[in-house]
This record gives structure tokens, C-alpha cells and sequence, in this order.
């Protein structure tokens, strides 16, 4: 009883934490893809919760390797590098910190949406990079 409780936390927080990076001046996550993002981190957060079940890192190997090719075809998609990270970046963000929570990591997992939540607002900023003076 106890043990599905707690992974119904785990759960939540993990869709807790998309949302608090979602909440950002920026628009590297955009709201419309919120629910997206949400559901990819409750389902890693699954997959890491019932991978550390089975004692194996397998599951979780394959998911990172799929998103790794995900990753891989966007980077020959798009043309420039900065706007290929920025699409590519909440994706991992959101994928890791699922992971975080699933494997119980609250506070790991609470201190990598505050860094990229920061990262996500205000690395193309820090770069100068302003899509305004390009256009």
C-alpha cells in the first residue's frame, strides 16, 4: 500500500516538475506542449520506478537511446545550431528530471528544473543571441 503511494508522489512530482519550467518568461517550452512534456516525464519517472523494480537499467537504456535519435534526426533537420539546441533541450530536461523522480531523487530532481529553468530563460541572453535583431 505504501509502495503504490509512493509512486503515485513520484508521479506527481515528476509532472510537477515540467510544469514548474514551464512557468518561465522564455519560450523554450512552449505552454501548447506542457501536457506533452508532462506525460513524457510521468512515463519516465514509470519506467525508471519500475526499472530500479527489476534491477535492470535496460528500459531506461533504450529510452535514452531513442531520444538520443530523436535528438539525432532533429540536428540534421533544423540549420542552426542554437535553435536545434533550444528544440532538442526540454526534451532531455524533461526526460532526466522524470527520472529524477522516479528513482526518488526529489530534491536532485528539484535542483535540475531550478537550473534549467534558468537555463532555459536566460541562456540565449547570457549568449547574446536575440531573435528580434536577426529579423
Amino acid at each position: 500500500m505504501l509502495s503504490a503511494i509512493a509512486f503515485a508522489i513520484k508521479m506527481i512530482v515528476a509532472a510537477a516538475f515540467v510544469v514548474a519550467l514551464s512557468l518561465g518568461r522564455g519560450e523554450s517550452m512552449p505552454r501548447e506542449r506542457v501536457g506533452f512534456y508532462a506525460l513524457l516525464s510521468v512515463a519516465m519517472a514509470a519506467v525508471t520506478a519500475v526499472s530500479q523494480e527489476l534491477g535492470s537499467g535496460l528500459l531506461v537504456g533504450a529510452v535514452f537511446a531513442v531520444i538520443g535519435l530523436i535528438s539525432y534526426n532533429q540536428f540534421r533537420k533544423q540549420g542552426e545550431l542554437f535553435d536545434t539546441l533550444q528544440s532538442i533541450t526540454p526534451l532531455w530536461i524533461v526526460t532526466v528530471t522524470g527520472m529524477c523522480a522516479g528513482a526518488g531523487m526529489l530534491l536532485q530532481g528539484a535542483f535540475l528544473t531550478f537550473l534549467a529553468y534558468y537555463i532555459l530563460n536566460y541562456f540565449p541572453s547570457l549568449l547574446g543571441y536575440d531573435r528580434k535583431s536577426e529579423a
